[in-house]
């Protein structure tokens, strides 16, 4: 399991190393999956945003707050003219936290490490993004344990997007 994963982060950290993503400012917005609620994301440079998200999860420990962050890497827009839009491709690395609600079997409090892979379309006209996200975890409290997350949902940038 540890060489595919070493693998595929050797494969994305080629493509990032060539990659020129541009600044698109600050992103609000809303996500829907697991897990469900707000959405923000800045960019700190050329190829590199910061999200996080605070929502609802639902799924497989019952109700739950869910609290992320992560460090983002994209490539350069998969579309060839700017006019079409802005559609890179994204890996990261970031950081669960899950507080359940105490009815079911499952401990109260979860932390774990995500690893987000995605997508996000930027309009060219208009200063929002719609992505989807598929996101391996693994947890490290209060047991170790992999899952998963995945989301879509759209954020509204303030600043804009810069031009080449």
């Amino acid at each position: 399991m540890n060489r595919k994963v070493l693998t595929a982060l050797a494969i994305a950290s080629i493509c990032i190393g060539v990659a020129a993503a541009r600044p698109q400012g600050m992103g609000l917005g809303l996500m829907g999956g697991e897990p469900s609620g707000l959405s923000a994301k800045v960019w700190t440079g050329g190829n590199v945003a910061l999200d996080a998200g605070l929502g609802y999860s639902y799924w497989r420990y019952g109700q739950a707050l869910h609290v992320h962050g992560d460090v983002l890497w994209h490539t350069r827009s998969m579309l060839q003219s700017s006019a079409d839009g802005y559609l890179p491709l994204y890996i990261g690395v970031g950081a669960r936290i899950k507080l359940a609600d105490n009815a079911h079997e499952y401990p109260d409090m979860r932390v774990g490490l995500r690893v987000p892979f995605g997508l996000e379309y930027v309009f060219a006209n208009v200063p929002i993004g719609l992505f989807l996200e598929l996101v391996p975890v693994f947890d490290l409290t209060p047991g170790r344990d992999w899952g998963g997350n995945s989301s879509v949902g759209f954020r509204y940038y303030f600043s804009g997007s810069d031009e080449d």
